[in-house]
Parts: C-alpha cells; sequence; structure tokens
C-alpha cells in the first residue's frame, strides 16, 4: 500500500553547510543529493511505495530563531496538505524541537495522521551524520501504511531510534545522537531491526475534523526558583498588568523559600488574574502541592498544578491556552491532560 508523506524542511543543522562565515543552511536540492534512498527510489526499493511530497519554508531558519509565528506557518501548511497526505515529517533545529512538538501537539486538535519531527546532531553533509539514519526512522513512522506498522497518530519526536511524545520530550545532549529523552514517559515506539510501536501508550485516531489553533501570548515568563530569589521586580512586572502567565520553577515537589514575598506574589496574581503553572525543576517526576508545608502558599485560584508536564510543554501550553481561551476557561484547561502532555 502506496502512503503519502509531506516533507516539510525548517532549517536547523541537519541541513547545515559549512562556509567561510561558519555553518548556514543549504537548500533541499542540495539536501536531498545526499539522500539516495529517497531520491533514487527506483534502486533503493525500501522507500518505493513512498509518494513524498518536499516542501520548504522559506526562508530557513536556525531553531534558535523559532517563535510563535514560525509554528503557525508549520501548522498551517500541515492543515493545507492534511486531506492529501498519510503522514507529515518536519525537519528542524535540535535546540527548539522540544519547543515547536509540543505547541503542535496543542495547535492540531483531533489529529489522526503522524506529525513526525525530526533533525540531526551532525549536519547531513557531514560523514559520520545522524540525519539520515533520523529521516529514514521518521518516513517508516510518518509512511506507516507501506510498511504494515501501527499508526502513531500524534505529534512524536523521531531521534535516534526512539519515538517520543512530541510534549513529553526534552533534549538532554548537544552532541550525543541519543539527544532527547522522554523523563516521565516511556517511548512511542523503537526502531531498530524490528519495529515495535507501544500501541497501549498511542492515542487512537480521532475521526473528528482537525482544528487549528494558532495563537499563543508572548506575555508570559520562565523563572526558575533559586536560594535567595527576590521576587520583587517579578510582583511589580504582575501589578504592571503586563504579565498574563508565570511558569514557576519550583524546588522538588513544589516548594517555595518561607517568606511573605511568595504570599504577596501569590496574591498580585489572584488580583490581575495572572496565571502561575507551577513545575518542578527535576527532570523526573512530579509537585505535589500540600506534601510539604513550603507549598502550601501556591493552594490558591491562580495556580495550576503543572504535575510532570516537560518545561517546554509548559511554556507553550500556558502561551496557547492564554492565546486562544478566555480567562474564564484557562486555568481549567490548564490542568486538564489535552494531548496527553501531564499523567
Amino acid at each position: 500500500m502506496q502512503s503519502k508523506v509531506y516533507i516539510l524542511y525548517t532549517g536547523g543543522t541537519f541541513g547545515m553547510k559549512s562556509t567561510d562565515a561558519g555553518l548556514e543552511p543549504s537548500s533541499w536540492d542540495e539536501i536531498i543529493s545526499y539522500l539516495p534512498a529517497i531520491k533514487n527510489q527506483t534502486y533503493f526499493h525500501y522507500f518505493s511505495e513512498i509518494n513524498f511530497t518536499f516542501d520548504t519554508l522559506e526562508p530557513v531558519v536556525d531553531s534558535s530563531d523559532m517563535t510563535p509565528e514560525t509554528w503557525k506557518r508549520i501548522a498551517t501548511r500541515i492543515v493545507a496538505n492534511y486531506k492529501d497526505h498519510d503522514g507529515f515529517i518536519i525537519l528542524h533545529g535540535t535546540d527548539t524541537l522540544a519547543y515547536t512538538s509540543s505547541a503542535l501537539s496543542f495547535m492540531l486538535e483531533n489529529l489522526s495522521k503522524p506529525v513526525v519531527l525530526t533533525g540531526a546532531q551532525l549536519p547531513i553533509f557531514h560523514p559520520r551524520t545522524d540525519g539520515i539514519v533520523n529521516l529514514s526512522n521518521a518516513i517508516y513512522i510518518a509512511g506507516y501504511k507501506s510498511f504494515r506498522i501501527d499508526c502513531i497518530p500524534e505529534v512524536c519526536i523521531c531521534f535516534n531510534d526512539d519515538v517520543l511524545r512530541g510534549n513529553r520530550a526534552v533534549k538532554t545532549s548537544t552532541n550525543d545522537f541519543e539527544g532527547f529523552s522522554s523523563p516521565n514517559f516511556d517511548n512511542l515506539a523503537n526502531l531498530e531491526q524490528n519495529i515495535e510501536v507501544r500501541t497501549h501508550l498511542v492515542y487512537s485516531p480521532n475521526t473528528k475534523a482537525l482544528k487549528l489553533y494558532t495563537e499563543f501570548s508572548e506575555r508570559v515568563v520562565n523563572v526558575t526558583v533559586f536560594p535567595g530569589y527576590n521576587t520583587s521586580v517579578l510582583i511589580e512586572l504582575v501589578r504592571s498588568g503586563k504579565l498574563e502567565g508565570i511558569v514557576l520553577k519550583t524546588f522538588g515537589a513544589g516548594n517555595l523559600p518561607t517568606g511573605k514575598q511568595w504570599k504577596t506574589l501569590v496574591e498580585a496574581c489572584e488580583e490581575q488574574e495572572t496565571i502561575i503553572l507551577a513545575t518542578t525543576q527535576c527532570p523526573n517526576g512530579q509537585i505535589e502541592l500540600g506534601q510539604y508545608a513550603s507549598s502550601n502558599v501556591l493552594k490558591s485560584k491562580a495556580v495550576v498544578d503543572g504535575k510532570d508536564i516537560t518545561p517546554e510543554a509548559a511554556l507553550t501550553k500556558l502561551m496557547w491556552v492564554i492565546g486562544n481561551f478566555d480567562a474564564t476557561k484557562r486555568c481549567t484547561m490548564l490542568a486538564q491532560n489535552l494531548r496527553g502532555e501531564i499523567s
């Protein structure tokens, strides 16, 4: 059975080439010359049943330059090609790949087809590149029909031999080929000699019409608590009315230093309807408000328990919820497990 797979090249290390000025993005035509299994399907029969559509998000960007507007452009391309393709591959830089995969998971409601993000730690032109393996593996997931494997109708990350839920993944290494991990959720699939899709973990295909939500609030901040943290500037920012949301990275299971300043911050958030999404700084585990007395200050209508959400998913979810829903719904939606991002 033939699969139709849409590949969108957005930039990043995958397609970088060496120039006098350093690594710079190259064109798709240059990249594909290094991918004979895709370019010459008559010789490399493994992908002969895949009908590819290649596209480039012009201008291509370094992943450090990703913005909510770029996420919107990517999601819009997916929606525009959704009816005519079985799966989608987004070639993306690794630095912000987990942010983009999280954002796309929230933007695309009722997804029934794989959206696979991948990239590389070494450019496709490098003799030891991991890009060829990563893209080949992504093709198997996106072109599942041709390979008679189970569909993964989610936004996911395919890197090395792992398939991770997109909003559960974090970048954990700048140089290892296994650059991403999913600290609080098992892999959706493993790609070794045999491809094992863990169907009990995968969302069932949705029969409802695909919906796209594209707005993100940029009036949010990431705050990491540290010993001696002074909340005065943050309180001033909240009282100014310029801040709509805070991802608060607490100690351990939701703990904060004792002192009036934190109570003052929470009260200011209540007055201004500024949401605090409470998370933990620990890569594994989750917060449990009330487990320790030092977390009781966060028991407030302005605070949402982030449970075991990743930093990338926490920020993008907060931005997305504030951007698309009115104040009466925001805390309820943040507390819900919308796309498998929390337990």
